[in-house]
């Protein structure tokens, strides 16, 4: 007989209650050619969506002559039929009855499982639901119906208050995927990361013990998380112990492997420390000697603050290194630091091209790293012990993606990115968050940071550059312009731009966005919610601004209420402080809010002083550890004719939408 695969065939009421119509796998022994061609006409019945026929088929099919598992097959479907009527009483009926028969069938059957398990659950019939996932086999279910099973399991599990249980539905959900960056793109992860650390310690370990066998790279990562917990509880034997099976178990995933060996390394290798010893690395010498030499100030009277408020105690001494403008010779420097110098922090990074090489080094040694600038790394790849001053990449689209932000704007986005390490950056976290919120990207465009003229971006956003695409329309609005009596009138374009988005996002410096944002204008596309960066924070883009209509950005939250911080800067150096010297200034902030109450001896110790903190503070804003890296906290900010205000977040309703 000819081998026939069935397609599991999911209907819109079916995408989030794991019910499906046919089984799948290999029926040649189980089904006559006859029923699984009368079994097609009812699949086609059903997709049309003439329900009620498909179900007057099935249920005047003769069953005298059918096989165990047609028979079974057949009350499937008059129960998924049923289910899709919200007759749940009959779905169950008929699913239990196709269970009778169907043995012969093993993805059948965990199929059917599957089906009267959410039937229970439409229902309310919350232990019956879970006894009967408990009793399924989800390996004999096709990849996509076996994460619909977990992931009704974890909703059961949950709810019944079986943490266990949810994990294992986690992880399962999530075996398919070998990839960190990938994990931690999934809208289930932050649910992974709060269900396995409400976990007691045994049970953490009898979970991971559970999987030992599978390759998943799950596990790994979490077995690697709770050993690095365990480490800063001070149980380090437990902790080196679970490395070791980390390490021997999951190997093959290259990621696993890397982030156990720098932990290893830094365990073995931790120098002495000098709590009261802090590194600097800015550039002396070279191109970039005058932005050394402005952030130099604002360390000096960081440090001259700080020793002030000791009494008494030993004073913090800082050890002053030239990165010469060079991210090679800046981790040089780092290196120099932690093994001759013995520092606790170091405060470098002043430009990002340096940043990046300083901090990696950093963090080889363990050492809490203060960066003046951002780094253009994923989030993977960063830790609690980096804090980027002007606030990371992170942080900024963590602010834009926040719920008051998606509830005002729009979960409609865009976006327009420079082609650079900087703009990739952006993007690659933009698309990550657009995931797990669930925010549709309409288009994003990249543009040439080397060009002063993006109109030819800005058209292809608006829909604008392809007309073959749109040349019905095109001749219509050339035949109306035609009749226009304002000849004299220069038409730049026919086409109305094409604003499918709620806001669109670009991350360019504000020299790029002088240039890029007019084009929107020139092109018809008024009054759009264009949303920046930080960097718009600027002298250049407020001047321009009248000309600009509204702006907006997410920046600091932040304003110095207190003139005391800016007159004493004034008295001492006789200027007024500007944004490097602020953000230098701040770095000692951070240090003091963590270093001038405490003296660790070792770098663990100070590691797990960090760990500890709920925040930290500075004059330009605030900084939370979630998700293992510190975020700061920004606001959306407005700028209009010059000036700046904090924006009030509200729901946006459908009627005040903009649309052209």
């Amino acid at each position: 007989m000819k081998k026939i695969i069935f397609t599991i065939i999911l209907f819109a009421f079916s995408s989030c209650t794991g019910i499906s119509l046919l089984s799948g796998g290999d029926p040649s022994d189980l089904y006559s050619e006859k029923f699984l061609t009368f079994i097609t006409s009812v699949k086609d019945d059903y997709k049309k969506g003439q329900s009620e026929l498909a179900l007057k088929k099935l249920k005047s099919y003769q069953t005298e002559t059918l096989l165990p598992t047609e028979k079974a097959l057949r009350r499937n479907l008059i129960g998924v039929i049923n289910f899709g009527g919200k007759d749940y009483e009959q779905a169950i009926y008929n699913f239990e009855m196709a269970l009778s028969s169907s043995r012969l069938d093993k993805n059948l059957t965990a199929q059917i499982h599957l089906n009267l398990a959410s039937s229970y659950y439409k229902m309310g019939y919350l232990d019956r639901a879970f006894s009967t996932l408990s009793i399924a086999e989800f390996r004999n279910l096709e990849p996509a119906e076996s994460k619909k099973f977990h992931k009704l399991n974890f909703n059961i599990a949950n709810e019944l208050e079986n943490p266990s249980s949810a994990m294992r539905s986690l992880i399962w959900y999530l075996s398919s995927i070998d990839s960190l960056s990938a994990l931690k793109s999934e809208v289930m992860y932050e649910k992974l990361m709060g269900s396995f650390f409400q976990l007691e310690e045994k049970q953490k370990r009898r979970l991971l013990q559970e999987f030992e066998d599978e390759p998943i790279l799950v596990v790994g990562y979490l077995g690697y998380l709770e050993a690095e917990k365990l480490y800063y509880k001070g149980k380090k034997e437990d902790a080196k112990d679970l490395l070791e099976w980390v390490e021997d178990r999951y190997s093959s995933f290259q990621e696993v492997s890397l982030l156990v060996a720098n932990f290893k390394f830094r365990l073995e290798n931790f120098t002495k420390m000098n709590p009261h010893s802090i590194g600097v690395i800015l550039p002396r010498t070279g191109d970039k000697v005058e932005f050394g030499k402005r952030a130099l100030i604002g360390i000096d009277n960081g440090i001259r603050e700080l020793n002030n408020k000791l009494k008494g105690k030993p004073p913090f001494e800082i050890f002053v290194k030239d990165s010469e403008g060079s991210g090679v010779v800046g981790a040089y420097r780092v290196k120099e630091l932690v093994e001759k110098n013995y520092v606790s922090v170091i405060i470098g990074g002043l430009f990002s091209s340096e940043a990046t090489k300083e901090y990696l080094e950093a963090r080889k040694h363990g050492v809490f790293f203060i960066s003046l600038s951002q780094i253009y790394l994923p989030k993977e790849e960063k830790n609690h012990l980096l804090l980027e001053i002007p606030g990371s990449v992170e942080s900024l689209i963590d602010n834009l993606f926040s719920e008051d932000m998606l509830a005002h704007f729009g979960k409609n986005a865009a976006a327009i990115y420079p082609d650079s390490e900087r703009g990739r950056a952006y993007i690659d976290e933009f698309w990550r968050k657009a995931k797990i919120h669930d925010v549709k990207v309409t288009n994003v465009k990249t543009y040439d940071k080397s060009k002063t003229d993006h109109r030819d971006t800005i058209q292809k956003l608006l829909g604008l550059k392809y007309k073959r695409e749109r040349e019905e329309e095109l001749s219509i609005m050339e035949d109306i312009h035609s009749l226009e009596k304002n000849y004299s009138t220069r038409r730049i374009q026919n086409l109305k731009p094409i604003i499918d988005f709620d806001w669109v996002f670009i991350p360019a410096f504000p020299n790029e966005a002088l240039q890029i944002i007019p084009s929107f204008t020139y092109f018809d596309a008024f009054n759009l919610n264009i949303i920046g960066g930080p960097s718009w924070r600027s002298q250049a883009l407020s001047r321009e601004s009248y000309k600009l209509g509204s702006l907006y950005f997410v920046g600091d939250d932040f304003s110095i209420k207190d003139n005391t911080f800016v007159n004493n800067f004034i008295d001492r150096y006789k200027m007024k402080p500007r944004l490097i010297e602020m953000r230098a200034y701040d770095a000692f902030k951070v240090i003091s809010s963590v270093l001038s109450d405490n003296s660790p001896e070792t770098r663990d110790e100070l590691e797990m002083l960090i760990r500890n903190k709920e925040n930290l503070t500075g004059i330009t804003g605030t900084w939370f550890l979630n998700d293992g890296v510190w975020l700061k906290k920004m606001v959306p900010l407005k700028l209009r004719r010059g000036k700046i205000e904090q924006v009030t977040l509200e729901a946006k309703s459908e009627e005040t939408k903009s649309t052209l």
